[in-house]
């Protein structure tokens, strides 16, 4: 029988980029492309968490016995809350339309039903650790479980949730952390490069 497990990453306070991709990717651009103001979506102040659900299977023998699993599927969510306020970025977690009417000077986002396409959108998410280096999370989803706004006593915030999605081929999330010199010299020691044997 398959059997679902659930594993919460809490990523703390940091910055999170968002914006639309259009077109065939080949790869995930690079920190420069995505870590700019114009997709800066705002500060997350420690409400930012990822959700991975593998799904695994388990083959049992006659005796009852597991004797093998696979992961048959995963499942990766992110879920944060951002302190910008913006219509254009809001749109990104829905089918909504955004225009600006230009007789009223207006900007208007507009949800209109169902039957309207996903946008498609690259979420990068940057902690700065004590040291200075850098934990990055990205992925590349949609956002159709929906969003919350809350316009409350404290700082208005946007709870946004995006699920992951096959966009890019063999890739679905990425974590990935900056190594101070200290830290790659003693990974390198327990980890030596394979010696090569080069012609005499």
């Amino acid at each position: 029988m398959g059997k679902l497990d659930n594993q919460e990453i809490i990523l703390g306070a940091g910055e999170v980029y968002m914006y639309e991709v259009e077109g065939a990717l080949s790869e995930v651009p690079t920190a420069d492309e995505i870590e700019t103001e114009a997709h800066n979506v705002g500060h997350c102040s420690g409400g930012f968490s990822v959700d991975y659900k593998p799904e695994k299977y388990d083959v049992k023998n006659q005796y009852g016995t597991i004797v093998k699993s696979a992961i048959t599927s995963e499942e990766m969510t992110a879920k944060t809350g951002v302190l910008r306020w913006d219509l254009q970025n809001i749109g990104l977690l829905s089918c909504a339309k955004f225009e600006v009417d230009r007789t009223t000077k207006m900007k208007k986002l507009i949800f209109g039903g169902s039957g309207v396409k996903l946008k498609t959108v690259l979420l990068r998410f940057v902690h700065v650790k004590e040291n200075g280096k850098k934990i990055r999370f990205t992925m590349i989803g949609q956002g159709g479980n929906g969003f919350a706004i809350e316009f409350g006593e404290k700082e208005l915030t946007v709870d946004a949730e995006i699920t992951a999605i096959s966009y890019l081929k063999d890739f679905l999330a990425e974590f990935s952390e900056e190594m101070t010199d200290a830290e790659f010299t003693a990974w390198e020691a327990d980890n030596p490069s394979p010696k090569v044997n080069t012609p005499s």
